[in-house]
């Protein structure tokens, strides 16, 4: 991938993004947080959940309806894979999360009512809705179901 998509996506908007989604659920497992970055990271796949926000999405729908956005979702899971260990290593240094065998917030930093940029403000917004898309799927039917290949 170039360089560019790796300034884009950094452990910065990561991190930032990782503890949005820590404040909406209790616990995470890592192997489902290794898929969050390619999703939220895509702007088009943010574009598409924003536009439908009002609209009770599966995700096998989504996968049908828009496979344009899953032909390149497993060259972004690799590729995002080092961002994702990356960022989640830095939360847990700085006490704002605590990594075993699940991802615990600390809740030691508050992103509300904090002025993260516009990018980070259309992802927080899917937020919600991409959770109850995963929700109802195991991790592993997550990978199956996205085909990702490790």
């Amino acid at each position: 991938m170039k360089e560019i998509y790796y300034v884009y996506n950094n452990e910065a908007i990561a991190s930032c993004i990782f503890l949005s989604i820590i404040n909406n659920v209790e616990k995470l497992d890592i192997a489902r947080s290794c898929l969050i970055l390619p999703f939220l990271l895509d702007d088009r796949t943010v574009s598409y959940l924003s536009r439908n926000l009002d609209n009770e999405l599966e995700l096998e729908q989504l996968i049908k309806e828009q496979s344009r956005l899953f032909t390149s979702f497993n060259k972004r899971y690799l590729s995002l894979l080092p961002v994702a260990i990356n960022s989640l290593v830095l939360l847990n240094n700085s006490n704002q999360v605590s990594l075993g065998s699940e991802i615990e917030n600390n809740a030691i930093l508050n992103l509300e009512n904090k002025n993260l940029g516009d990018r980070f403000a259309k992802i927080e917004e899917v937020i919600p809705k991409f959770l109850l898309m995963l929700e109802k799927h195991s991790t592993i039917q997550l990978y199956k179901i996205l085909k990702i290949q490790l």
